[in-house]
């Protein structure tokens, strides 16, 4: 490639250039002139599966990368948005989220610098051991006192002696206060009289921001869903509200900015805890999510609940199996700490809607993952029901929303309620408040009688007072406020909700009230934008013998427009028994507009004028799920108002839509158009936009471009803007795409393209040369989050290595506006700029990864060749080669042509293997920072050689000796941070009669808590089944350490998020003696 300076001087005899763009509103001059804003669409939380990455059970939400200035604060703050994260199912557990929720595959080319290897002789997969983690003994210096560990599997012995020695546990018996109780009226919660001795915590949101406002959840259902979920959906609210205060309403964009939606998504059941304030969010229903008792679930994430199984007290009361559970899912049984939940006063609750069940996430039906602790001459508990709210999630919900202990929500059709004094006469001293919340149907309207009023007089009824609301909450209008004795009216809503207050600060001496209420369906309806109508007792089956008049309006010069949802009326052929009549207008003889029954859900219907006329009828026999239905007030936008679309505009029931005609696309905007994207472009140079440029791209996008030159000519791409969804993965390499993504390919013929690469994020691609005369651009857009894109110039340029190779010897290089000769290696450029003559075969190698090969590769290698590699990394670090091809003069002792490596400095170090032949040689890795490599050949029979990558890899086994000797945490330690996902285990074994002492130079790790991210944790012993010192994080070096034996193992874990500098060690071999203090 051309260097930068040459590129722009062809860059600035284009902007002089008359550039034939024809097909796109931006020229080369604008787009090198102008400095484009970056944006994102407001639907981030509307796709669960986009979260930034997984952290456990936790979505962490997308957010830029801090300044290194502000890295600790921001990381706090980062993690803080960690705590109310995405709760993910079993039940819905898709391919999609089972890959992104375990390790990434590894990259055969290039390796991660710190992947381990398994061959060597004597040191353990990582991923295979037994990671038990024992506690210091009493008076040793630890300082994390309660580790969180991720990913390993711990005994149960191991828990238990961990649980002693933790600081502040007590060796309290579980309680098993779980005994089903399936009788759903609302009780008190039966207390233990030493309860208050026995406050522990429960797993609900411990962030206040997160509880929705007034216990009021406001909520969409995503229209692809069938009548029988949405009804399903109903179900599962109405089952919350009935026992809580929590109220599930239909959004209103007027007063309602924050909303879940309910949606199906790849990453199957799943849902953010809480409310997380961004707009709209999902709930994930997926396939094999559509029950009862999951739906429900779901919503308690919803409300604000963790799964039950991650309170921090959980170790008293269950066990966590962890070598049942599936690969990749293990992060669901981490525990949550004291931070991240809320004491709310109740005991752990075996029967809780939110644990899991006894094999959730199991290898195999049989094998549990998570089991109550067995007590003596107890029956173990049932864990993970899916029928019902608990008891425990009853009075968590209403502890968690501080619902008013006073009242209830009704749910039926009628009922009588009073105030409590009115039947004992005991008031409290601190008088009384109650709250009572009527909810019927859609189409209905609530009648409530007051038959006896006995509440003090005051001013105003300011004091005591009973209140009415026409709706669900203190927002909705007052329907009348009453004190003093009597008898009322009769007080109706005009909705379908009702919410009485009663508040007595004095009550003795007066009886307060008794009421009874109503359901009455049928009425007039007034539409002014859009309502709901419904079956009485909908999602439940509706009652006998009912017969419903509704008698629906909109504004004047519109139509009433009916869509139905969902419909389950008792079928007959002429609809004689069950039925919804439907008829144009309000008189007798209307016309009928339809008669419907039975189960399909009927078309459309819209009224000639204002006016729509529904009857529902139910007979004494055979009940069905009723129906619900959506009603719109309609018109004709297109032709009525001043609809805004820039060419053609399409009339839909309730609204209108724009589009566009023949060679044109919609913009992001739903209103204009612009030219059709991709296309065929054979200009000399120009300028490619993805739609809508410089605004947000449309959703579901697919967009191909070709460009073309001369035969002989090469393409150069070069972006000024870029920026596309991402994954947001931080490590390069696990860089896949997955949701909008921008290819990039060389045609080479019909049939045969060359992938450049496929990009996305927002860090613009290098620019990119064809490597023919045609290149082909891919770009691709999903269904949620929208970005600006990308822009690029694009310029054509003579390929002068077209021609006789550029009459170089061995490679030409095209470059902008030129070329250049190369040489295979082992070679060296001519004074003459094309011929190439042998040259020097010695190397010395020091950087952390690479590629060599034999010389004159991939041609074949001279004779009389004697080759050196001499490789020197990090110390702490090991140098493998990875061979990609192999191919020497083969003889059964390798006697002709070979290639050697030796475990040290020096080809007297011991030898790592001799190789020829064909056969790719396993991968060579040295036991120490140095590797020295030979190649030779004699003077007959020559093959292609070999390609190999090399790279700096952590871990090892390390010999301890009195001179001291240093780890480093990484190869380009000092000149970069770490990786993500380092995994590097160090055994430093010192000389017989030698123990090992170690000590840190420096140390800058990611900070957290309980080190539960990137940390350094070190054992006594060769392996982790010895006794842990610690797990060490953040910038404080840790303690000086001496084995008690003759071997430590120094552990290094960093996971996908956050890095930073690393670590330095010194480690020697001592003879000092060690006092019981010491000792772990």
């Amino acid at each position: 490639m051309q260097c930068v300076a040459a590129f722009i001087s062809l860059l600035c005899v284009l902007r002089a250039a008359n550039c034939d763009n024809r097909t796109k509103r931006f020229t080369v001059e604008d787009l090198l002139s102008t400095t484009f804003p970056k944006k994102v669409s407001d639907d981030q939380d509307l796709d669960p599966c986009k979260a930034g990455g997984f952290m456990g059970d936790i979505a962490l939400p997308i957010k830029p990368k801090p300044k290194d200035s502000l890295l600790q604060e921001e990381v706090e703050k980062y993690k803080q948005e960690v705590l109310e994260g995405l709760q993910i199912e079993e039940e819905g557990l898709t391919d999609f989220i089972r890959k992104k929720t375990k390790q990434p595959a590894p990259i055969p080319t290039p390796r991660s610098y710190n992947d381990p290897f398994d061959d060597i002789s004597g040191v353990a997969n990582p991923t295979h051991k037994n990671g038990q983690i024992l506690k210091p003994a009493a008076g040793f210096p630890n300082p994390k006192n309660d580790t969180k560990i991720r990913h390993n599997k711990r005994h149960a012995e191991v828990r238990r002696r961990r649980k002693r020695n933790r600081k502040g546990d007590s060796d309290e018996t579980p309680v098993h206060d779980f005994e089903p109780n399936f009788d759903m009226k609302r009780k008190r919660p039966l207390l233990n009289e030493n309860s208050h001795h026995r406050r522990v915590t429960r797993a609900a949101t411990a962030r206040k921001e997160r509880v929705w406002d007034y216990g009021v959840i406001p909520y969409e259902i995503d229209g692809n869903f069938s009548g029988g979920h949405k009804a399903l959906f109903k179900q599962a609210m109405r089952h919350w509200e009935n026992f809580t205060c929590v109220k599930f309403v239909e959004r209103n964009r007027d007063e309602h900015p924050n909303y879940i939606v309910f949606t199906e998504r790849p990453c199957g059941c799943c849902s953010f805890v809480g409310k997380r304030g961004n707009g709209g969010q999902a709930i994930s229903i997926g396939k094999n999510c559509d029950k009862f008792g999951i739906v429900v679930h779901e919503l308690g994430h919803v409300v604000g609940f963790w799964h039950e199984h991650t309170r921090p007290d959980r170790d008293k009361h269950v066990n966590i199996i962890r070598e049942n559970i599936m690969s990749g899912q293990e992060y669901n049984f981490n525990k949550l700490n004291d931070e991240e939940v809320n004491s709310l006063g109740l005991i752990y609750d075996y029967d809780s809607i939110m644990h899991y069940a006894r094999n959730t996430f199991s290898k195999g039906t049989y094998l549990d993952t998570i089991q109550p602790i067995d007590v003596p001459n107890r029956k173990r508990p049932e864990i993970g029901q899916r029928v019902r709210l608990s008891e425990g999630d009853i009075a968590q919900t209403n502890l968690l929303y501080k619902c008013i202990k006073c009242g209830r929500t009704y749910q039926a059709n009628s009922a009588t309620f009073s105030s409590p004094s009115y039947l004992n006469h005991n008031a409290p001293e601190d008088g009384e408040k109650c709250e009572w919340r009527i909810t019927a149907t859609h189409g209905e309207k609530i009648v409530l009688n007051i038959t006896d009023l006995d509440i003090e007089k005051s001013p105003d009824c300011g004091t005591d007072y009973i209140e009415i609301r026409d709706g669900y909450w203190h927002k909705s209008p007052l329907l009348g406020k009453f004190c003093g004795t009597g008898k009322l009216d009769s007080i109706t809503s005009t909705g379908s909700r009702m919410l009485i207050n009663y508040v007595a600060k004095n009550p003795n001496g007066h009886r307060g009230f008794v009421a009874n209420y109503e359901a009455i369906c049928g009425g007039e309806l007034y539409i002014d934008s859009e309502g709901h109508l419904e079956s009485p007792n909908y999602p439940e089956e509706y009652q006998p013998n009912k017969e419903c008049l509704w008698k629906i309006t909109v504004p004047e010069n519109y139509q009433v427009a009916l869509r139905f949802q969902s419909f389950e009326v008792e079928n007959h052929d002429g609809c004689v028994y069950d039925y919804v009549e439907i008829r144009d207008g309000f008189a007798p003889d209307s016309t009928i507009l339809g008669v419907h029954c039975g189960y399909k859900v009927p078309s459309d219907v819209i009224s000639s004028s204002n006016h729509l006329l529904v009857k529902f009828v139910s007979d004494g026999s055979v009940q069905k799920g009723g129906f619900s239905a959506t009603i719109m007030k309609e018109y004709d936008e297109c032709a009525m108002i001043d609809h805004g679309c820039a060419q053609e505009c399409v009339n839909t029931l309730g609204s209108y839509e724009c589009t566009c005609k023949i060679g044109f696309e919609l913009h992001s905007d739903g209103k204009n158009c612009e030219d059709a994207c991709g296309g065929l472009l054979d200009a000399p140079n120009g300028t490619i936009t993805s739609p809508s440029f410089p605004d947000l791209y449309p959703l579901n996008k697919n967009c191909v471009w070709e460009i073309v030159s001369l035969p002989q000519y090469r393409i150069t791409l070069n972006f000024t803007h870029f920026d596309l969804e991402g994954n947001n993965m931080h490590h390069a390499q696990q860089q896949q795409c997955d949701y909008d993504r921008l290819e990039i390919y060389s045609k080479l013929g019909d049939e045969k393209m060359k992938k450049h690469g496929v990009f996305c994020g927002s860090r613009a691609p290098l620019p990119i040369i064809s490597e023919g005369n045609v290149m082909r651009i891919v770009f691709s857009s999903d269904v949620s989050v929208q970005k600006t894109g990308f822009a690029a110039v694009f310029f054509t340029d003579m390929d002068e290595c077209a021609i006789n190779n550029g009459d170089c010897q061995h490679e030409c290089v095209n470059t902008v506006g030129s070329y250049k000769c190369t040489c295979h290696n082992g070679f060296t450029l001519h004074e003459n700029g094309r011929d190439c003559k042998e040259g020097d075969c010695k190397y010395e190698i020091s950087l952390p990864f690479g590629s060599i090969g034999s010389p004159n590769y991939p041609d074949y290698y001279p004779s009389r060749k004697d080759c050196v590699w001499q490789f020197t990394t990090t110390p702490g670090h090991r140098i493998r080669i990875s061979f990609l091809f192999f191919e020497v003069e083969p003889h059964q002792e390798c006697y002709y042509d070979h290639v050697d490596f030796y475990d040290g400095p020096s080809p007297e170090s011991s030898t790592l293997g001799k190789f020829c032949g064909s056969k790719l040689p396993h991968p060579i890795v040295s036991s120490g920072n140095e590797l020295y490599m030979t190649f030779k050949s004699d003077a007959s029979v020559q093959r292609k050689g070999f390609w190999a990558t090399y790279a700096a890899v952590c871990g090892g086994i390390l010999q301890a000796t009195p001179k001291k000797k240093h780890i480093y945490s990484h190869a380009k330690f000092g000149t970069a941070n770490y990786d993500n996902k380092a995994d590097c285990d160090w055994t430093i074994k010192a000389i017989s009669g030698y123990n090992v002492r170690l000590s840190f130079l420096t140390f800058d790790l990611e900070d957290e808590k309980d080190c539960g991210y990137d940390y350094v944790e070190v054992f006594s012993g060769m392996d982790s089944s010895g006794p842990s010192y610690g797990r060490f994080c953040g910038s404080t070096k840790p303690f000086d350490i001496f084995s008690p034996y003759d071997a430590l193992l120094v552990r290094f874990r960093s996971d996908d998020t956050f890095v930073s500098k690393g670590f330095s060690i010194v480690y020697e071999a001592v003879e000092e003696a060690f006092s019981g203090e010491d000792e772990v």
